[in-house]
């Protein structure tokens, strides 16, 4: 029976290759994109799984309190004090390490390098953590012991890829390297080489080295108020994770000791290691996202079901006689539903192949465009795609077997005809292919509304010109503080330098330092402003307007603000609009002039505001622009980036020109740099991606629904010659004919597009209110795809429409 029931299939699918190519294809099809999207849903939930015991650590996060009548905000940087704190506080804490990240010149000594000795540098981001750091994170040491590694302060630990780099193998344990930080150079032996961490890693560790001394007594690390690394807490089991929590809530309160800071600290709360990924801003992913692209997979998946289902059901009547023939020489009707339920079963067994081979034909180009490492596990993913296979074909397969199956064998064979299954048919047929079509359309004006925003946070206005701006992120380097003002000089004689300046934060900078401001009288008013030092030619290299009063010049002292930055002494400042507004100020003009205090240290210095300007968006457009007012420091400014006007050289001829002058310079340290829109891409590339994986579960959709139809139209086209002949014999002309048949196509279509805006409107609402820039969600975009799919359905059946509106009434006739 089973050998029949194979040479059955194989026969069908051999006599009615279109019906095999369209069910196949358009199964492979929506299988592809379900197998693709379920694996990126499986990426991006496997983010630090990898981590032994991750179930049990704990990133602290620092609730902040901004401006009086804002809402607060949480950080996963918190302040340094915390974690002794928290240690000698709660015993359920088992091993904590903070992690403070910063830019640092890497030199291994001739006597250890590779190629013969030639000198090896370059800047790397190292991370300074406690010694606790191995038994917090356990670095999968791969040369070296873990439990000792940061043990002493002059130790390092590597990732693979660093000691390859500097050493030529990953066998350097022993070796000896120097780091430049804070413009000193210290000897650090290597006491450990790790295996490269996932992309799938929050922290994306490549070297640690014990917190050094003089960083410990920065000023900043000694404020609750200052946020300067993350901390990590790794509890013995879930009950003391959840006891800790339960009393962070007081914690500050009872620790603080810098009073005033407690007016904008508001507390503690921890995040789970498994989370952190949907709230890390940098990454651009959250779980809405990617819970959206997991149902972008399934209702593919569903289409491409419900395209089987059509055509299936409309290729019954014309295998009625075949069933009605099997029952008179004896089959059953469970006989019957069992082998067309094994067709089924095997047809998707089929796209199921094909459904995998375009799946591995896709993912090296995604993870390109992503930047992920998405990989197939054929241990996971071949259970799954077999029970796959069963219940979409049972699923599929179930309704157009039971309708074959109750086919009575004697009106079947008296008919003249074969039979159409009546408006019944018609009309769940119709249905099929408008639920196709909903899920089609919702997807494209989806993908649509995606694109078109990104466009808008590309391209929107950001208060500075972007073009023709470069910035050199690698002034930050504080080794380089007393070179900042020859590199500068340098900067500025170059062919096409228009003007050049530093400052302390820069585009594709969300990392803020805030400072509170009051208007005198109003200290209960107090507003939590971005702080922000800037260099000579600052508001002229960034072209940001000038909205009331004066900018920054040397001629008046009191516009240089003072080095140390808790000197009480006055200074002037320029602000933002929105500082102006935050301010209470009615207009630009009304800021002018007046006095406002800000808070140093535990002291207070006196400020007047001499200029304002356009509200400058450095960072991610979801967020309202920060208030913000400015400091002038046209010496050296510590963790600085220079920014470079040009204009008449290309952005790379710029760039080239910039890194040569950079090498003659400074040329042990490397040389980093980018245009502004390269920097600001960061904030709207991951919702491009998504635009992109938006876009191509639409194009598939639509495929899917046109296959169907393509199909559909086709069987049509054969059942309905004999009515077509009638009525053209009946005065009915082609272009009659042809309206007629396209209505019956379009129209679902038409419906389905009604089902489809509402639905897709909520969700594109809900995920547009994320952004403080965003575009109108206009009718236009749900008419422009509507019309589209439209034009696209009647393309798709076109050629059978107008073949059978143009057939002869006598050769109609006869066939039928």
């Amino acid at each position: 029976m089973l050998l029949h029931g194979m040479l059955t299939f194989c026969r069908m699918l051999s006599r009615h290759r279109l019906y095999a190519v369209l069910n196949i294809g358009g199964l492979g099809l929506g299988i592809a994109v379900f197998l693709l999207l379920s694996l990126v849903v499986r990426y991006e939930y496997g983010y630090d799984r990898f981590w032994p015991d991750q179930a049990d650590i704990y990133r602290l996060d620092q609730l902040w309190a901004h401006s009086v009548g804002v809402p607060g905000d949480r950080t996963d940087f918190s302040t340094y004090r915390a974690r002794d704190a928290l240690r000698a506080e709660f015993p359920q804490i088992r091993a904590s390490s903070r992690l403070i990240p910063q830019q640092v010149t890497l030199i291994a000594p001739p006597s250890d390098l590779r190629n013969g000795g030639a000198r090896t540098m370059g800047s790397e981001q190292i991370q300074f953590v406690d010694p606790e750091l191995p038994d917090v994170l356990a670095l999968p040491v791969i040369d070296g012991q873990r439990a000792e590694a940061l043990a002493a302060p002059d130790r390092i630990v590597l990732s693979a890829r660093l000691a390859r780099k500097y050493f030529g193998t990953i066998h350097a344990v022993g070796r000896t390297m120097r780091m430049v930080v804070d413009g000193s150079a210290q000897t650090y032996v290597v006491s450990a080489v790790f295996r490269d961490l996932p992309l799938a890693s929050t922290y994306r560790i490549d070297a640690a080295a014990p917190i050094p001394e003089r960083i410990r007594g920065q000023r900043s690390l000694n404020l609750w108020a200052a946020g300067t690394g993350v901390t990590l807490l790794r509890f013995s089991d879930r009950m003391g994770m959840q006891a800790v929590a339960a009393r962070l809530g007081d914690f500050i309160a009872r620790h603080s000791n810098d009073a005033p800071t407690l007016q904008y600290t508001r507390g503690f709360a921890l995040t789970p290691l498994a989370d952190m990924h949907f709230r890390d801003a940098t990454a651009g992913a959250d779980r809405d996202s990617v819970l959206a692209l997991g149902i972008v997979g399934v209702l593919a998946l569903l289409a491409a079901t419900i395209n089987y289902v059509n055509l299936a059901t409309a290729r019954a009547m014309l295998r009625a006689r075949e069933v009605a023939m099997r029952k008179t020489l004896g089959a059953s009707r469970a006989l019957l539903t069992i082998q067309f339920l094994g067709e089924a079963v095997a047809m998707v067994a089929l796209a199921a192949l094909l459904g995998l081979a375009l799946t591995e034909l896709a993912l090296p180009p995604l993870n390109m465009l992503c930047g992920w490492q998405v990989a197939i596990s054929y241990g996971w993913l071949l259970p799954r795609l077999a029970l796959l296979v069963v219940v979409a074909g049972v699923g599929a397969g179930l309704y157009p077997a039971l309708v074959l199956a109750a086919y009575a064998p004697a009106r079947i064979l008296a008919a003249a005809r074969m039979p159409s299954m009546g408006r019944m048919g018609t009309r769940i047929r119709a249905i099929l292919v408008g639920a196709q079509f909903v899920f089609a359309i919702g997807f494209a004006i989806c993908a649509l509304v995606i694109d078109l925003q990104v466009a808008h946070l590309r391209d929107a206005d950001r208060g500075f010109r972007r073009d023709g701006l470069i910035i050199v992120s690698s002034m930050a380097d504080d080794a380089l503080r007393p070179r900042q003002q020859t590199l500068l000089d340098s900067f500025a004689k170059l062919p096409g330098v228009l003007s050049v300046t530093q400052s302390d934060r820069a585009p594709g900078n969300d990392l803020l330092s805030m400072q509170s401001v009051w208007r005198p009288g109003a200290a209960n008013r107090q507003q939590e402003l971005v702080q922000q030092h800037v260099g000579r030619d600052y508001f002229r290299t960034y072209a940001t307007p000038l909205l009331a009063g004066r900018l920054f010049d040397d001629a008046h002292g009191t516009d240089i603000a003072p080095e140390d930055r808790d000197d009480p002494r006055a200074s002037n400042i320029v602000i933002n609009r929105s500082a102006a507004a935050a301010l209470g100020f009615a207009s630009p003009d009304a800021a002018i002039g007046r006095p406002v205090t800000a808070q140093i240290g535990t002291g207070t210095a006196p400020r007047t505001i001499i200029g304002v300007v356009a509200d400058a968006r450095f960072g991610s457009g979801t967020r309202p622009v920060e208030p913000q007012f400015y400091y002038y420091q046209p010496g050296i400014i510590g963790g600085s980036n220079a920014a470079i006007r040009f204009a008449g050289p290309t952005e790379r001829a710029m760039l080239a020109a910039l890194a040569r002058g950079w090498r003659q310079l400074v040329p042990d340290i490397q040389f980093d740099a980018a245009s502004a829109d390269d920097r600001l891409a960061r904030f709207y590339q991951p919702d491009q991606r998504r635009g992109q994986l938006f876009t191509a579960g639409a194009v598939v959709a639509i495929a899917i629904s046109c296959l169907g139809l393509y199909g559909l139209s086709a069987f049509n086209a054969t059942r309905r010659l004999g009515e077509i002949g009638i009525r053209k014999t009946l005065g009915a002309g082609t272009a009659d004919v042809l309206r007629l048949l396209l209505v019956q196509f379009i129209r679902p279509v038409a419906v389905s597009a009604l089902v489809a805006w509402p639905v897709a409107w909520l969700a594109m609402r809900t995920w547009l209110a994320g952004f403080d820039q965003r575009i109108a969600l206009s009718p236009l975009y749900f008419l422009a795809v509507t019309l589209g799919a439209v034009a696209l359905a009647a393309a798709t059946v076109l050629g059978q429409t107008i073949r059978v509106a143009r057939a002869e009434p006598a050769r109609a006739l006869r066939h039928d």
